[in-house]
């Protein structure tokens, strides 16, 4: 706690002297968790802050805290190296977070990101270079992410640990796509959009080639807005959302195999969110059965 407040009180004195913006967010949450015989509450917290710094000839830099419980969870430092409009490259150093839907890492890395503009294609590449924790077989790796972006498609690749996998072996891959089909087919007054998220073992055959996948599509029209999407080998779901109710904004969902065979398999949540001044309230309501969970959260952003 100690700590934290005198890094507020440094990003606070640093704000004072210096062409500087600061970002971040915070949030708080009471839930209890209730099962047959007991009920388990449970208060966390978390949040994060960012700088950007101006310097005298436009030179961007800044750095990122991301905190939990009122410790620093992790941080890292920023600066571009060379901006344009087509092309800027940018370095990071510290606990950087990199991922698909299904595969990621996180740690200590240095990272290298280029971002390239070129009509309506964008595209994003950040290549990252780390110490892993177990140095065997080696004792430095790289991991590669990319996200493009054209038209109304969106593609977020990510290939981790590409000097561990070895001679003669590819590394786990992670491929996030998304479609706009409402901008593809012109519709107009509505949101629709499909995706795939797909963990890949290159190293494998078949069916095995794909350890993780999911298929769904997200639509939405006025007031209302929904999710349907089927996650393999066994899982369909359903969500919606309305707003129909404005300020609040109510929502639930289901999550069941495709083989039903008792309801303990099926899991379901409800929430309604709501903004008071600048704070953002969730009550929340998961179950699946025996347990079932209640929460209350809230958020502010700056």
């Amino acid at each position: 706690m100690r700590k934290l407040l005198v890094l507020l009180v440094a990003l606070v004195t640093v704000a004072a002297f210096a062409a500087v913006s600061i970002s971040g967010s915070a949030w708080a949450k009471l839930q209890v968790e209730f099962d047959t015989t007991t009920a388990t509450p449970t208060i966390s917290s978390g949040g994060s802050v960012g700088l950007v710094l101006s310097g005298n000839v436009g030179e961007k830099t800044g750095f990122v805290v991301n905190f939990s419980a009122f410790g620093v969870s992790s941080a890292y430092v920023w600066e571009y190296l060379y901006k344009t409009e087509p092309l800027s490259i940018k370095y990071r150093l510290g606990t950087l977070s990199r991922k698909t839907t299904y595969v990621s890492n996180s740690g200590g890395a240095f990272a290298l990101d280029f971002a390239m503009v070129s009509g309506d294609l964008n595209d994003s590449l950040s290549v990252f270079v780390y110490f892993p924790a177990n140095a065997s077989p080696t004792i430095i790796d790289v991991d590669v992410y990319n996200k493009l972006t054209f038209s109304f498609i969106t593609l977020t690749a990510f290939a981790k640990g590409l000097i561990s996998a070895g001679a003669g072996s590819f590394p786990l891959l992670g491929l996030d796509a998304t479609i706009n089909l409402a901008k593809a087919l012109n519709i107009e007054g509505a949101t629709l959009s499909g995706y795939a998220n797909l963990a890949i073992d290159p190293n494998q055959t078949g069916l095995n080639m794909l350890p993780k996948y999911m298929f769904g599509v997200d639509f939405g029209i006025d007031k209302f807005s929904g999710s349907l999407w089927f996650e393999g080998p066994d899982k369909i779901g359903a969500s919606v959302e309305t707003t129909v109710l404005a300020p609040v904004t109510i929502g639930g969902g289901v999550t069941l195999p495709v083989t039903l065979s008792d309801f303990s398999d099926v899991t379901l949540n409800a929430y309604a969110r709501w903004r008071s001044e600048l704070l953002s309230h969730e009550i929340s309501l998961s179950f699946q059965q025996p347990k079932a969970t209640v929460a209350w959260k809230v958020s502010v952003s700056f």
